[in-house]
């Protein structure tokens, strides 16, 4: 970390001037505490002064990484070269400033694949924002497979809490859907699509409450609504997260069938978007 790097200076000079004052003399324990001081301020604000430097000069994934996100994302492929290197340094800033707690992996270790994962769909709705954080869903909460809550006692995938602003996943089902994006309904997009709606109430969100909507979003997707609620775990499952879904992940057809919506959603995720849903990036 930047952190680190430039608190190392002051804490050996500080070192020194303790030995000289341990072994030489004590005169030269008044040129200690300076360097103290600014080494106790940097490790304070490491967290500022890391996501400061980040910010502007971003981390790059790992080449793993890399070529996991070029196989499984079709998003991040229709990006330029150069929006793709902007998406890559957002992703790694994301993992940075997200606080994942992983419950029940073995040695309390959340693979970076699974990170990676669950982060670029966040990044993919905030692509075209200079905000790409989600301030007030900054805990991400993973476990290996389907858990129970006290709100939802039964196994399910996935769940956001307003209240105390995290956001819960499967691990199990978020790879699949990232994995087999056509086939498998992608639980993370679901939950930031519907943490992203909470941010921003303003935008004019089609209402999709049609009886026939979720035909219409089948015939988007492929995806049944039955195959929506059984991988997320729970019924009654919003139009809109899903319709949010389908239009990243699905975009020609989404269009097809949706083509008033899709232009809202240009709208609101920002005009090259609009460039992106027709292959022209």
């Amino acid at each position: 970390m930047f952190a680190n790097k430039l608190l190392a200076p002051f804490a050996l000079i500080g070192a020194v001037f303790l030995g000289l004052a341990w072994a030489v003399d004590e005169k030269y324990s008044i040129y200690f505490v300076p360097f103290l001081v600014i080494s106790a301020l940097i490790f304070i604000l490491s967290p500022q002064i890391n996501w400061w430097w980040y910010t502007r000069n971003p981390p790059e994934l790992s080449a793993e990484l890399r070529a996991f996100l070029e196989r499984c994302c079709g998003f991040y492929r229709r990006l330029s070269v150069a929006e793709q290197r902007r998406f890559r340094g957002r992703t790694a800033l994301f993992t940075m400033g997200t606080d994942w707690e992983p419950l029940a992996f073995p040695e309390d270790s959340l693979p970076p694949d699974v990170q990676l994962a669950i982060a670029a769909q966040a990044v993919i709705l905030t692509f075209h924002r200079e905000q790409f954080l989600f301030d007030k869903f900054e805990k991400v909460i993973v476990f290996p497979r389907p858990f129970p809550t006290p709100e939802h006692p039964y196994d399910h995938a996935s769940e956001l809490h307003e209240t105390d602003g995290c956001l819960l996943f499967a691990a199990e089902q978020v790879m699949l859907g990232f994995v087999k994006p056509t086939q498998w309904y992608n639980v993370a997009m679901h939950e930031y699509a519907k943490a992203f709606v909470l941010k921003y109430p303003g935008e004019a969100w089609p209402v999709f409450s049609e009886e026939t909507v979720w035909e219409k979003l089948e015939a988007a997707s492929g995806m049944p609504r039955s195959h929506v609620e059984s991988v997320i775990g729970l019924a009654g499952v919003d139009a809109l997260p899903v319709a949010l879904h389908h239009y990243f992940t699905f975009p020609e057809r989404f269009a097809a069938v949706f083509p008033e919506e899709n232009q809202v959603f240009n709208q609101v995720f920002g005009k090259a978007n609009t460039a992106i849903n027709s292959g022209k990036l």
